[in-house]
Formats: C-alpha cells, structure tokens, sequence
C-alpha cells in the first residue's frame, strides 16, 4: 500500500472525530495532537487534534494531498453536508 492509500484509510477509520479539517501545516497556536500514525520509512506521518477535530498530515506530495483533500471532502459531505474548503 503506498502512502497516499495508507492515508486514505486511516483518514476514513477516524473521519467522525476530525469532520473539520485537513492540513498538511502545523498548528502554531499549540492545540494539543496525538498521533495515529508514524512511519519513518515511508516518511508519513497523520495527527489528530480531537478538540477541535482535524487531521494534520505530513510526508505527501503535493498533488496526494490535494487528492487526500478531495477524498476528505468526499466522506464529510454526508456529515455537513458540503466541504471543508
């Protein structure tokens, strides 16, 4: 599985505890994240911030993660009913 599957997939797995965002940033307001994900040999790496309910993930492309962002979008549209952008 590569990195942008594995994503997918993890993403799909916590989805209900992060409908409001996706960034590939970090945060620089110091809200509290916990890891679900960390693997140095494919260089990714997904947290969670279950207070405010967003994902930050690292270690993709560009383009997989505007295609992560898509799939995003796509699983919280029955949740709120539209995007995340």
């Amino acid at each position: 599985m590569n990195k942008l599957e594995k994503a997918k997939e993890i993403i799909r797995e916590n989805i209900a505890d992060a409908r409001c965002g996706l960034f590939d940033s970090r945060n620089n307001v110091g809200d509290r994240m916990d890891n679900l994900y960390y693997d140095t040999d494919e260089g990714l790496i997904i947290d969670i911030c279950y207070g405010w309910a967003y994902f930050e993930v690292f270690g993709l492309s560009y383009e997989d993660f505007d295609e992560l962002h898509k799939y995003y979008d796509s699983l919280i549209n029955h949740y709120k009913g539209g995007t995340s952008r």
